[in-house]
């Protein structure tokens, strides 16, 4: 635990502090950028070309470091630059995010929020041994050439929809300089709707990090993506109230859970998509209804625990095998051959059985599942 400790600090006191044109060139001179002439008229032409950026990064970082009473913390000449740049996108990002939130007067986010039930433990005994040979005989990691199936489902959601923590940063966003802010829960309906009136300046206090420290810029980074994804599909989320047309209703419960997994199946020269959630998504896979089954789900907790949690009904890998033997059934496809699954995580306990019993049914399907990262990693 002190060698730990002990790296981390070290890693602290190598960080680069960046408070002036002069610290900047410092840190040039210490890292070995020869090549960029420190004196030379054209140094900011050097620096957009060595660093492969736009005049615009160069303007911001000028205008940052000219201000003396901050100081910029980053691993390397390279991160503070990446940092620079994202500060760039993220205040691109807020402004466009701004006036297209400013159209309006309220927004009433409302969202489901069950409470938490005790599970208890079922007996799964008798399933324990199929999900083993299973999960041995047809499971391993994704190569690095098959993971662009997932990246590509990723950038399709990405540019069509949005996801839960998205609307948190905008709940933060536009309720930090609010001045009217309401929040109220029914109970029958589980459902919690907090309404914000819409501040006429939104600045960047909602920030939790102080500007200049790694924390910052960590934040502006992983948040730039949100920002985008807002600004883009927004709309699609929001109706307008029926009293009043400044005021629009968001149901965040019809976003997608940050935590989702990501499949996609290749059968008989098909693609067979889907995401693990309630939530639908054109043109991929959906969970048939419980009547309508044809394997059984079972119980899973966050850690991967087998009987206990709440039923994986809506896994992705599910919905996928579902609706492969519906088309088997329907003669839609054939009813021999290879099947692949990529998927994003490994399949939980519940998914594996799944897999074994459309296995039990199909036994002329050879099946393989590759994904990228373990459960619970």
């Amino acid at each position: 635990m002190t060698e730990i400790c002990n790296k981390s600090n070290n890693r602290k006191k190598q960080r680069l502090k960046i408070n002036n044109i002069n610290d900047f060139k410092d840190a040039l001179r210490k890292e070995g950028y020869k090549e960029i002439n420190l004196e030379d008229t054209k140094f900011k032409e050097n620096i957009a070309k060595t660093f492969n950026i736009d005049n615009s990064v160069i303007d911001i970082m000028y205008d940052s470091i000219g201000n003396n009473e901050i100081t910029y913390r980053a691993n390397t000449v390279k991160d503070f630059i990446e940092y620079m740049s994202n500060i760039k996108s993220f205040q691109n990002e807020h402004i466009k995010l701004s006036k297209k939130i400013k159209k309006i007067s309220k927004l009433n986010i409302s969202r489901v929020e069950y409470e938490r039930v005790t599970s208890t433990q079922d007996n799964v005994d008798h399933m324990l041994n199929d999900i083993e040979k299973i999960k041995n005989t047809v499971s391993k990691r994704i190569s690095p050439k098959d993971i662009y199936r997932l990246e590509k489902l990723e950038k399709k959601l990405d540019k069509d929809y949005i996801y839960t923590k998205d609307i948190e940063l905008l709940k933060k966003m536009i309720g930090t300089g609010s001045k009217n802010t309401s929040e109220v829960y029914n109970h029958d309906t589980k459902t919690k709707t907090i309404s914000i009136e819409i501040p006429d300046e939104m600045n960047y206090e909602y920030i939790p990090a102080k500007l200049g420290s790694i924390e910052y810029h960590h934040h502006i980074k992983n948040n730039i993506p949100r920002m985008k994804r807002l600004r883009r599909n927004i709309h699609k989320y929001m109706i307008v109230n029926e009293d009043d047309d400044k005021i629009f209703n968001i149901n965040q419960t019809k976003t997608l859970q940050d935590t989702i997994n990501i499949a996609i199946a290749i059968y008989d020269n098909k693609e067979f998509k889907a995401i693990s959630g309630s939530n639908d998504v054109v043109e991929f896979c959906t969970a048939p209804k419980d009547e309508d089954a044809n394997f059984k789900s079972s119980k899973v907790n966050k850690l991967g625990k087998l009987g206990i949690g709440y039923n994986r009904v809506n896994d992705s890998e599910k919905k996928i095998f579902e609706e492969i033997h519906n088309q088997i059934e329907s003669g839609l496809v054939k009813d021999h051959g290879d099947l692949t699954l990529y998927s994003k995580w490994e399949p939980c306990p519940s998914c594996y059985h799944v897999i074994s019993q459309f296995c039990e049914k199909h036994k002329n399907i050879n099946v393989q599942v590759k994904y990228s990262k373990e459960y619970g990693e």
